[in-house]
Order: C-alpha cells, then sequence, then structure tokens
C-alpha cells in the first residue's frame, strides 16, 4: 500500500512540475501600437481614419414626419487614414432604429455608407436616436445621430 502511494506522489509531483510551458513569451505593453500617447502623434504607425462626408455630418434631421412613417439616411464616410477601415458592429440605442453596413474594408481614400433606418410607429414629438459604430479607427467609436419631429395624423 505505501509502494503504491509513494509511485502516484511521485507522479503527480511530476506531473505538477512538468506544466512549465517553456514559452518565456509575455505579453507587455510595448507590444501594442498606439498612435497616440502623451508624448504626441507618432504618424509611423498606419491606422485608418474617418470622415463623415455625407450632409449634415454625424447628425441628421428628417424634419417632420408623420407617426407611421419608415425613413432612411445614409451616411457616408470616408477614410482618410493610411489603412483599411473596419466598421466592427453598428449598435443602435433603441429597436425602432436600424443600422445596415458593409463588412467590406473601406480602403484609404475611399467611401463607404451606413444606412439608418428610422420607424416611427407609437412615437410623437421630437424623436433622436443614435447608432454607435465601433471601428479600427482612433477614436474606436463614432455616433451618428437621426433627429425627427412626429406629428400625429387627425
Amino acid at each position: 500500500m505505501k509502494q503504491i502511494l509513494f509511485i502516484i506522489s511521485i507522479f503527480a509531483t511530476i506531473l505538477l512540475t512538468s506544466c512549465g510551458g517553456g514559452n518565456d513569451k509575455k505579453v507587455d505593453a510595448t507590444m501594442v501600437k498606439n498612435p497616440i500617447s502623451a508624448e504626441g502623434v507618432d504618424n509611423s504607425v498606419r491606422m485608418p481614419a474617418i470622415e463623415v462626408i455625407s450632409k449634415g455630418g454625424v447628425t441628421f434631421d428628417f424634419g417632420v414626419i408623420i407617426q407611421g412613417e419608415n425613413v432612411i439616411h445614409e451616411f457616408e464616410l470616408k477614410n482618410t487614414g493610411n489603412a483599411d477601415l473596419v466598421i466592427g458592429a453598428a449598435n443602435a440605442a433603441c429597436g425602432c432604429t436600424v443600422p445596415k453596413f458593409s463588412k467590406e474594408p473601406i480602403a484609404p481614400g475611399k467611401t463607404g455608407k451606413v444606412e439608418v433606418a428610422f420607424a416611427s410607429s407609437g412615437r410623437e414629438g421630437k424623436q433622436m436616436k443614435t447608432v454607435t459604430l465601433l471601428t479600427n479607427a482612433q477614436p474606436g467609436s463614432l455616433t451618428l445621430t437621426v433627429i425627427a419631429n412626429i406629428i400625429v395624423p387627425n
């Protein structure tokens, strides 16, 4: 019985001490390339940049619409950086607002579109809805806003 316990303890010791992995690479802050720091902007880091070139910029006002109307606006974005711009997600703050965007990267100097559809059913008065784009640019998010003044028909 003592021999079995001794063999099990030897086996357990070997098993526990052999799990070192041998990979000495560690993640540290020098591995992250952030072009913006306290020392200024490092222009050697290739990064995309977003400019909203559609009418109204980041905010579009549909004006007065009738309750129940569905309206759509396309925001046009230009990549003014020096690397491909990727939109990873578009999150609406409300279920009445639905964003659509291309999953394809936008090359430097090229444009892309984000379509924002707004359904006014059950709403009245001034409405302001946002869509937040998550991108690989700096900063990593961009908020688009649509506004409408909804009137109820008689």
